[in-house]
């Protein structure tokens, strides 16, 4: 599905000036976007997160996004790097159509089938879909194009629960919020922010909007009847925790967040990328540099060894605890992505999306993160089939996202199935994606069946309530004062004194 080029129906940038309403790169950013012919794109599959994800099928509306965040790999999933570039693609409405109303081919059936289509839950709503799973849906592509527009009449039309990963600022736009309107309650948007400081996300999340501007969205779309949570992911050391500005950065963060209408929050601990080539490896130098951590020689020192380099429980503890309880105090439904610490879930569903929501509820129950958590609360022991979805047994490897290349990996995907893929790995004891090394030890093999399925048994990470650890600060001290009044503070010269020519200022600043 590449190479064709797709006329599109409507245009947003042709009805309006787009660019007036960003003012953010004074359009040389968005040429590509501003086009009437787009490649096609295949930007709807299954999740290579289906180990324990509860929301099996992803949509990308464009194969790349405008904005350019230091932490983020996805150009190196979508071919979009600086060496590698290909023109902009656009997922095509015709094709997810098909898949919602049933007129497609085998494909849209197997999309129908990990949707629940046949398996709605008591308010007629079938399995939410994922808007935004590599590429963010509401960036500055979409300001020109007008993709989601078209979209959400979509889903309102066959009742499709969406929910949306995002950045951007653009659904409290007039436009957007007329069509949001029509069906409020079948959209879920995740606004994703890593701290509270918008002097630092500027330099951090490279041309999106800041943290104030994603707040007000956060607050117009719950007041519209929208359901919206924080994504607060990934947490990192210096960003997340306290910043310059801020003391403790996440309940600062958190607040805000809750007085925006947010009901849960989803929250994980960066990892680094450590195959993620030059591109990658030059963005995280230069966070280093904004944040004066190391993360290459950190996670050297402290990470895992294998793509996604996580950190040890004893190194992550403290914050995501923390993260916790300022949520529980704020009244948010907690979901926990990062694999160390499912523990802290209250739903097996990592976007803190309830079972009973009558909406969104009927999310997957095949997945791990579900059956570490229905171990924990009855005690059972959890077998392969807890995790194996229906649909995984017609799935190929090669309609998964990203699953590396090589004679022999190409020769995998195209002959393995996702169930054969997840029962491999769950009962492999030495495999990073198997439940005794993904989670740490919080599930432990207890049997092994004839066949050679493994059992697990929850037992838990215990807390080490470690006084410290190696550049989290989670320290209240005294409450940070007004920019303006830290600089009377610390400066003589207050009164004649931008901030920016003095030493004393330079080194505080």
């Amino acid at each position: 599905m590449t190479g064709k080029q797709l006329p599109l129906v409507e245009r947003r940038y042709e009805s309006m000036d787009t660019c007036a309403a960003c003012r953010s790169c004074g359009g040389g950013t968005c040429n590509d976007a501003r086009s009437k012919q787009l490649r096609k794109y295949s930007g709807v599959r299954f999740t290579s997160d289906g180990f324990d994800c509860a929301l099996p099928v992803t949509i990308d509306s464009h194969s790349h996004c405008s904005y350019a965040c230091l932490y983020c790999f996805s150009e190196q999933l979508t071919g979009h790097t600086k060496t590698k570039v290909k023109p902009l693609g656009q997922t095509s409405l015709s094709t997810l159509e098909s898949v919602f109303s049933g007129g497609g081919g085998v494909d849209a059936g197997l999309f129908r089938m990990a949707l629940k289509y046949d398996r709605r839950n008591g308010g007629g709503f079938p399995c939410p879909v994922q808007l935004g799973g590599i590429n963010d849906p509401c960036d500055n592509i979409e300001r020109q194009q007008g993709w989601f527009l078209r979209f959400a009449e979509l889903a309102i039309k066959y009742n499709q629960p969406v929910r949306i990963s995002t950045k951007g600022n653009v659904l409290r736009e007039p436009d957007y919020l007329r069509v949001l309107s029509k069906a409020p309650h079948l959209f879920w948007v995740a606004f994703s922010i890593i701290t509270c400081d918008d002097e630092l996300i500027e330099r951090i999340d490279i041309g999106a909007p800041n943290v104030t501007e994603r707040l007000k969205t956060m607050q117009v779309l719950s007041k519209l009847g929208v359901a919206t949570s924080l994504r607060f992911r990934p947490m990192l050391p210096g960003v997340s925790d306290r910043t310059p500005r801020y003391r403790q950065a996440y309940k600062v963060l958190i607040e805000r967040a809750a007085a925006a209408g947010c009901k849960a929050i989803s929250y994980e601990c960066g990892f680094y990328p450590s195959r993620g080539g030059n591109d990658v490896a030059k963005k995280w130098g230069q966070l280093s540099k904004v944040t004066h951590v190391p993360f290459k020689a950190l996670f050297d020192k402290i990470g895992s060894n294998e793509a996604c380099r996580r950190a040890s429980p004893a190194w992550t503890e403290n914050i995501m605890y923390a993260v916790q309880e300022e949520a529980k105090r704020h009244g948010l439904v907690v979901g926990v992505s990062d694999p160390i610490w499912k523990q802290l879930s209250d739903s097996g569903c990592c976007c803190g999306i309830l079972p009973d929501d009558p909406v969104f509820g009927n999310w997957e129950r095949e997945n791990a993160t579900e059956a570490l958590l229905r171990a924990k609360r009855e005690g059972t022991t959890i077998w392969p089939e807890d995790i194996i979805p229906p649909w995984a047994r017609h799935v190929l490897l090669s309609k998964m996202v990203a699953m590396a290349a090589g004679p022999l990996l190409v020769w995998k995907k195209r002959h393995t199935l996702w169930d054969e893929k997840l029962r491999n790995a769950w009962n492999d004891l030495h495999s990073q994606r198997g439940p005794l090394v993904y989670f740490q030890g919080a599930l432990q093999p207890t049997e092994r069946r004839s066949n050679g399925d493994i059992g697990y048994k929850y037992v838990g990470l215990d807390r080490k309530h470690l006084p410290e650890v190696p550049f989290w600060d989670l320290t209240a001290g005294k409450p940070d004062l007004p920019i303006d009044v830290r600089h009377a503070q610390h400066c003589k010269l207050a009164e004649r004194c931008d901030g920016k020519r003095c030493p004393k200022c330079i080194e505080h600043r």
